[in-house]
């Protein structure tokens, strides 16, 4: 079974588009997915698209292996 690594981004707000274009400048291509999940075509990886709020939540769980968050949820949470 393979292991893909599993990125949490914001499924709504000022950093989803920012999120996805680092992801794109890396060279991961996205496919378009569902509104919760996405998987990178040429690299063993998942995007998970949660509520803001939930990311730092699902990191700490194990769910997502890391994240894309702004400097405000960091220090909230």
């Amino acid at each position: 079974m393979e292991s893909r690594l599993k990125i949490a981004v914001q499924k709504d707000g000022r950093l989803k588009e920012g999120s996805l274009q680092i992801l794109r400048e890396c060279g991961i291509s996205l496919d378009n997915g569902d509104s919760l999940r996405a998987q990178a075509r040429n690299f063993p990886l998942d995007i998970l698209y949660l509520r803001n709020s939930d990311i730092p939540q699902y990191v700490e769980d194990g769910v997502a292996d890391a994240c894309i968050i702004g400097e405000n949820t960091l220090v909230e949470k």
